[in-house]
């Protein structure tokens, strides 16, 4: 598959659970390409956080291909599951996660702090505050998250997501916590990061006037994923 950031073919999921092996993901073939937002939406528990699990080394796929970034996850020890993340995935959360008691600048930094242990802290500082100049954050750099609305808190997550510059950002739910027009604020943001940085997006998502402003719309059912076509004009 030339150009995709990520992509699976025949992947399954089974988990077992009381004796019992779940079916939770089916057969899954679909890619991911540079600049790219797609949206999966599905009822809950059709495998839609799975398949997102999966994607970011979380969880293993029982059977089938998986590939990130051009490598494949098959037989991956954990350790190199961690450098396959730390080299192309950006995690969104619909909670923000992040740490009361460091500014919005540190929760930023923390991430390349642990992604990459022998980055000088001048980089450090330089990269975290490009990332939240990115998402409209520069004048709050020294702001605790209980300073924030709720919307800037997302945006720090946003700039925390992209400050290792994925290849691929897997957002589950990302404006589940924020009111209509403080979410489409920030999907607005979420876009324009993506096309200009040429950054793949997987966004889950309830919300189907979100989903349908996806370049490509997918939909989860009983661990199946199916391609919604757009309709024509």
């Amino acid at each position: 598959m030339i150009d995709t950031i990520a992509h699976t073919r025949d992947m399954n999921l089974q988990l077992k659970s009381g004796g019992n092996a779940l079916h939770i993901l089916k057969s899954i073939t679909f890619a991911i390409r540079p600049g790219e937002v797609m949206s999966i939406v599905g009822p809950s528990g059709s495998g839609k956080t799975s398949l997102l699990m999966v994607l970011g080394g979380l969880e293993k796929a029982s059977d089938g291909q998986v590939s990130v970034g051009g490598t494949s996850l098959s037989g991956l020890s954990e350790d190199q599951l961690a450098e396959v993340r730390r080299n192309n995935i950006g995690i969104l959360f619909q909670n923000f996660h992040l740490i009361p008691s460091m500014t919005a600048l540190e929760n930023v930094a923390l991430a390349l702090e642990i992604a990459f242990d022998d980055m000088p802290v001048s980089e450090i500082t330089e990269r975290a505050r490009k990332a939240l100049a990115d998402v409209g954050l520069a004048a709050r750099e020294t702001h605790l998250p209980s300073a924030l609305s709720g919307g800037e808190q997302q945006r720090v997550g946003l700039a925390r997501a992209i400050v290792t510059r994925p290849k691929l950002l897997l957002a589950d739910e990302p404006t589940g916590n924020l009111d209509q027009e403080t979410a489409a604020t920030a999907i607005e943001l979420l876009f324009d990061l993506a096309h200009r940085n040429d950054m793949a997006v997987l966004l889950i998502t309830h919300d189907n006037v979100l989903a349908q402003r996806a370049d490509r719309r997918m939909r989860m059912d009983h661990g199946m994923l199916s391609e919604i076509e757009l309709a024509s004009a």
